[in-house]
């Protein structure tokens, strides 16, 4: 029980994180982030990069890039006032 309470509490941390990154990423590039769950820990990734993946078949033949914004945790979209 303590072991899945220190898991739980380390992902949350990881995914405080990566929400933290992916709206500085936003801001800074001016893409849309991602955060998703790959292999059992959330990573930041853009739309781009997304696209990327699917192209190098990183993802099965019936992932697309709709798909990912639909099982991601977060998106950060880039704050369009200037």
């Amino acid at each position: 029980m303590v072991r899945k309470l220190i898991k739980a509490w380390v992902f949350d941390w990881r995914m405080k994180r990566a929400i933290r990154k992916a709206k500085h990423d936003a801001e800074l590039y001016g893409k849309k982030f991602l955060v998703l769950v790959f292999h059992g820990k959330p990573v930041v990734v853009s739309m781009q990069g997304i696209k990327q993946l699917i192209r190098k078949r990183r993802f099965s033949k019936d992932f697309t890039a709709e798909k990912a914004v639909k099982c991601a945790i977060y998106i950060a979209c880039p704050n369009t006032k200037n």
